[in-house]
């Protein structure tokens, strides 16, 4: 019998989000309402003047044309600019910003280029999947270390440092699931560990404009602005609620760049060029429109967070990203996996078990706010009206 994948494809557990959207489309499909909090897709639309341009460009025949695989020029420079009108960091346009397709191909293709077989690589655990599974793609050895305190993700880093030789150290902050954020004072010290034992530090910044407190998430790059040891993975998608559009950098160390778009040009030739000349006008034009999209996921946050605590769930308190990441009830024997199930079945709501996204995400959930208030205020009068049954 043929065998045509490889033993690391065949090793990848089925994607989290695959075996949840399974069961939604599964209750769907037998006419019930589901609720989806669980896939942090954003359902704010794109601001219409980027796509009005998307619309005027694609009408241009000479767009249609293979684009670049770095990015357009005015894309890059816009990336430029706005990385010196908010943090005050300089960039080169040619050198230190490249254009991915989006940040999952981004922060993956950058290992790729990165990485040699069996380097070690830190890896915060909850995360992102991706941020899990891409340096296994890059060949790269992944040493997972718990992040649901920054303070500790630092004490431990350290001891990591003193007996293993790290090539990188992965983070993202603010952090999807657990919503943790941390100050410049965090990248300052952690900067200095890259420069003392010479290791790269990824920064996934894609819910940098996603926020409520009044003070924007701090960047990488403002603590290290000579771009020694440091790469930022910047997106569109959520503050500027880009998701289908696929636009992302990745921005920083000369080296790695000029890698990664090295990697780049024989993969691809990046996206859509209409894509490309609509996401240069929400950069340079729209600095205001995350303001107004952040203001509508504190709503919701805020509707959610006490719809939980009233049920007896620790709610992490965060002032950023679109998720809200609470604690199960101690009077739950359930795992976080047999409990969203339950949450799904009994009260018609899709939510994210913690483990889905590391082992030190059991015993939590993370819940995406991508409904307008009216249906998040049906998934949480479902989740109470049946809770006992859930619990």
């Amino acid at each position: 019998m043929s065998n045509f994948t490889n033993n690391l494809v065949n090793n990848f557990p089925e994607y989290l989000f695959n075996e949840i959207n399974t069961q939604k489309l599964e209750a769907r499909k037998n006419g019930r309402d589901v609720i989806d909090l669980g896939y942090g897709n954003p359902d704010i639309p794109t601001h219409s003047k980027v796509v009005d341009k998307l619309v005027e460009a694609a009408q241009n025949k000479r767009n249609h044309k293979y684009s670049v695989s770095k990015g357009i020029h005015g894309l890059r420079n816009a990336m430029k600019e706005k990385y010196k009108r908010i943090y005050d960091v300089d960039l080169h346009q040619d050198h230190n910003i490249v254009n991915t397709i989006g940040s999952k191909e981004g922060l993956t293709h950058l290992l790729m280029s990165i990485l040699d077989k069996g380097d070690n690589i830190v890896v915060p655990d909850p995360s992102y999947p991706i941020h899990h599974f891409a340096p296994l793609i890059a060949g790269g050895t992944p040493i997972k270390i718990k992040c649901l305190d920054p303070e500790n993700f630092l004490l431990d880093l350290t001891k990591v440092l003193r007996t293993k030789v790290i090539k990188v150290v992965l983070i993202s902050f603010p952090h999807n699931p657990t919503t943790i954020e941390v100050n410049q004072d965090f990248y300052d010290r952690l900067v200095l560990l890259a420069q003392k034992y010479n290791f790269l530090i990824i920064n996934d910044f894609a819910y940098s404009d996603v926020f409520f407190g009044g003070k924007k998430p701090p960047s990488l790059l403002c603590s290290d602005k000579e771009l020694t040891n440091s790469v930022e993975l910047y997106s569109l998608t959520k503050g500027y609620s880009m998701a289908g559009w696929r636009v992302g950098f990745a921005l920083g160390n000369k080296e790695a760049i000029q890698a990664l778009t090295k990697l780049k040009s024989y993969i691809d030739y990046g996206t859509f060029q209409p894509i490309q000349i609509a996401s240069t006008i929400a950069i340079n034009e729209l600095d205001e429109y995350p303001f107004e999209v952040s203001e509508i996921y504190k709503e919701r946050r805020l509707l959610v967070s006490e719809s939980l605590e009233s049920l007896g769930f620790d709610v992490y308190k965060s002032n950023s990203t679109m998720f809200v990441w609470a604690k199960i009830p101690e009077e739950s024997s359930k795992t976080s996996m047999e409990f969203s199930l339950s949450v799904l079945e009994k009260s018609n709501v899709a939510i994210s078990p913690g483990v889905g996204f590391g082992i030190e995400g059991e015993g939590f959930i993370r819940i995406a706010l991508v409904e307008n208030k009216q249906r998040i205020r049906q998934a949480m009068k479902n989740m109470q009206i049946f809770f006992d049954d859930i619990i």
